[in-house]
């Protein structure tokens, strides 16, 4: 078969995302990391030795350099022919070494041939062909580019967002938590979706993104003790990298005491709930959760959206954003929003509280006890 078959035979079964429609910039990362996990089982001495046949699909030299065994590049190897050159003729220990030399040539570069033909393939049938087509030769297809000018034309072509773009990507950035997705799966998928929107010309929104973070976790009212901590703190140490480890750590612990509660509380009904039961129990529990989270949504964001503006047309140029609330405590919740007249708490209002919602008293014993077990 030959050693640029055995390459590609081995690189076979390494899975490549099909990218429906226009391959945006997060496909394209995405197609790119794929190819590389393909690319770095191979193994070579070139470029380092140290990350196989990566170099050859990274965005630019210095990509490779930094992370090369002593900054040593990738080359794209020529072919040594059949036969080495200038062989000694005099010394034969010396000519020895000569040939064993080349055919060591001969087998870096056809397995960089094999791992080149490999890639391209992969991003080649990753994509709908009419990404392609103007680069495309009639006469070798694509067997004339490299792994790496496939990628950049797919970004130059592709990559790129429109006014139509930029809007969906900032209101999927915005969209309000709904506090079932893990704080560190939220700050990961708008940090990709922010990467989107400043390689699109718009600046990154750390200030904005804190002050929504901190709303959502408010309003759930099971953060309180630790945002009445984070407030205590100095403004330059509530940032939103400092909030995104804080709040991912009261999480875990929260996610840790529930589970442990509910093994707990289900020990006394393991012998008369059937498998199915339970499932459709945990079933409707979640459909009520959904149904309650989407019926608040809009209203929420709305009025953060409201609350927002009024606080940004308000901010003096110059001055340290204010990242936490400006409204009065409630006297009967103890929390802070806008109309205390309107509080959950009032049993006038009952028709307006959520199916998840909870007095303030269950939810501050549920904290104490937390605090008291931890």
């Amino acid at each position: 078969m030959g050693i640029k078959q055995d390459v590609e035979d081995s690189l076979k079964d390494y899975p490549i995302t099909t990218i429906d429609g226009q391959p945006d910039e997060e496909a394209l990362s995405k197609l790119r990391l794929e190819s590389v996990e393909g690319l770095a089982s191979i193994p070579t001495l070139n470029g380092g030795g140290g990350h196989g046949h990566i170099g050859m699909i990274l965005v630019s030299d210095a990509d490779y350099t930094a992370i090369s065994r002593n900054g040593a590049p990738c080359e794209i190897f020529d072919n040594p022919g059949p036969y080495p050159e200038n062989v000694d003729a005099t010394d034969a220990v010396n000519r020895e070494r000569q040939v064993a030399e080349h055919k060591g040539e001969i087998k870096e570069y056809e397995m960089q041939l094999g791992a080149m033909s490999w890639a391209r393939k992969a991003i080649v049938g990753a994509v709908d062909e009419c990404w392609l087509s103007e680069i495309k030769s009639p006469h070798v297809g694509f067997n004339h580019l490299t792994p790496f000018e496939l990628l950049t034309h797919l970004e130059t072509v592709g990559a790129q967002l429109d006014f139509i773009d930029v809007t969906e990507l900032q209101a999927e950035l915005f969209a309000p938590w709904d506090q079932v997705e893990a704080p560190t799966s939220l700050f990961e998928r708008q940090d990709r979706i922010e990467k989107q929107l400043v390689n699109a010309g718009i600046p990154a929104q750390a200030e904005l993104r804190l002050a929504l973070a901190r709303t959502w976790f408010e309003q759930t009212g099971e953060y309180d003790i630790a945002l009445a901590k984070w407030d205590t703190l100095p403004a330059a140490n509530r940032t939103l990298p400092e909030f995104r480890i804080m709040i991912q750590a009261v999480f875990s612990k929260r996610t840790k005491r529930d589970k442990q509660t509910a093994r707990g509380a289900g020990r006394g009904l393991a012998n008369n709930v059937t498998a199915e039961e339970e499932a459709e129990i945990q079933a409707m529990a979640m459909a009520e959760f959904v149904n309650a989270v989407t019926a608040q949504s809009s209203a929420q964001m709305e009025k953060m959206m409201q609350m927002f503006e009024k606080a940004m047309s308000a901010k003096q140029p110059g001055t340290t954003p204010n990242t936490t609330f400006t409204h009065q405590k409630c006297p009967h919740c103890q929390r802070r929003h806008p109309k205390h007249d309107d509080c959950w708490e009032l049993e006038k209002n009952a028709s307006k509280r959520p199916k998840n919602w909870k007095p303030v008293a269950e939810r501050k014993k549920k904290q104490e006890e937390t605090v008291k077990n931890e």
